[in-house]
């Protein structure tokens, strides 16, 4: 089992997602899209998250900011029903969290 990075962890647990413990990643279960962290040597890198979509190679993985990525889910994760305090809560901790473990 692969290590999990904190960003890829809280995304697993929010109920539009589905952690991949083999691979470390999580995969969004509506879309197919599979979330892992980007870990470029650039500083901007620490908060960069590498997106596939089935269909799409895995070598060319879609760079994106976790920063808007993981604000985005939580707010899906309200849609669908998942607790807004709590969830709030937690993403405003996880930037700390996801910057320590770079």
């Amino acid at each position: 089992m692969a290590e999990l990075h904190p960003y890829i962890q809280f995304l697993g647990g929010l109920p539009q997602f589905e952690i991949d413990h083999r691979a470390g990643t999580a995969v969004e279960m509506r879309t197919g899209a599979v979330v892992s962290k980007y870990n470029g040597s650039a500083p901007h890198h620490a908060h960069c998250l590498a997106i596939v979509w089935p269909g799409q190679t895995g070598d060319h993985p879609v760079l994106v900011s976790a920063t808007k990525y993981v604000p985005l889910q939580v707010s899906l994760a309200i849609q669908l029903g998942a607790p807004r305090a709590e969830l709030l809560a937690a993403s405003r901790r996880i930037f700390t969290e996801a910057g320590e473990a770079h």
